[in-house]
């Protein structure tokens, strides 16, 4: 009879407590050893996207900064954003400046041939001759050209051949060209309407703007048109443009971008992630 109770005997209290404390001492260690490893893996990802995010604004911006309009790079600051606006162009060409075909400035021309390879136009091209910046009478891409007076004193005329490419250039045009305008190297822009880089630094957004027109005053933000949110988290910004630090026709635009995010885990609290990027830009007329 005592061999049958000590065989029917179970675990004692203290066995059952002494269990339960292993196992948590092994859920802590198997917790130091695979939690912590995929949380430091997840904060690093987190990192890396933070610094693709930045690279691929400043990179885009860059793209279209190689190929905007010369002199049509506006910048404006202030204490809650940064804004940079340019001219992207599609194509440049040799107009004539001399003989049959030439183009003639001071006397209302609506035709004229170019030198070289044919311009590549879309329906409703934007053309631009000889721009210096928005500082310069007659010479201002950003300037009103919907009537004859206001024409008289832009650089800017509307293509009226259509879509494909040509050598023979017809365009709508109210009032002459300023004859200011007829200078060395004699080329055409084809121009798309303005975009805007706006960062606001109390929303942390950085945003592109697209299809709002050519305003005469730089618009902040632009009204209109469409815009793409580029990056979330913004921390700090700025754009800058220096039009004489590199040479009469050439200028830099130095484009700095911080991004901020929440870090969960070990180390937690915020990383930010800071880029830095210089554009060179070509002036020539």
């Amino acid at each position: 009879m005592p061999s049958s109770r000590r065989q029917l005997s179970g675990f004692t209290l203290i066995e059952a407590v002494l269990v339960i404390v292993l196992t948590g001492v092994l859920m802590v260690i198997v917790a130091q050893f695979i939690v912590t490893p995929v949380q430091i893996y997840l904060n690093t990802n987190q990192r890396v996207q933070l610094v693709n995010q930045a690279d691929l604004s400043l990179r885009r911006m860059a793209r279209e900064l190689a190929i905007s309009l010369p002199n049509s790079v506006r910048v404006t600051s202030t204490a809650s954003s940064s804004t940079l606006e340019l001219i992207p162009s599609t194509g440049a060409a040799r107009y004539a400046s001399e003989g049959a075909g030439k183009l003639d400035f001071g006397t209302l021309d609506t035709s004229f041939d170019l030198v070289g390879l044919p311009l590549t136009l879309a329906a409703s091209q934007q053309l631009v001759f000889y721009n210096l910046g928005p500082s310069v009478p007659d010479a201002n891409a950003y300037a009103d050209n919907s009537s004859a007076v206001t024409q008289a004193s832009s650089n800017r005329r509307m293509a009226t051949n259509g879509a494909g490419s040509a050598s023979t250039i017809t365009i709508s045009s109210l009032a002459a060209l300023p004859a200011t305008l007829l200078a060395p190297p004699f080329r055409v822009y084809a121009v798309e309407q303005p975009i805007t880089y706006r960062c606001d630094r109390t929303a942390g957004t950085l945003t592109r703007y697209s299809g709002y027109g050519f305003v005469a005053v730089q618009p902040d933000p632009p009204s209109g048109g469409s815009s793409a949110l580029l990056a979330r988290g913004v921390s700090a910004c700025n754009f800058s443009y220096e039009n004489a630090i590199v040479a009469a026709r050439a200028a830099l635009v130095s484009l700095s971008l911080s991004l901020t995010a929440k870090v969960e885990g070990p180390g937690s609290g915020t990383e930010t992630v800071s880029l830095y990027r210089a554009v060179h830009v070509d002036n020539l007329p």
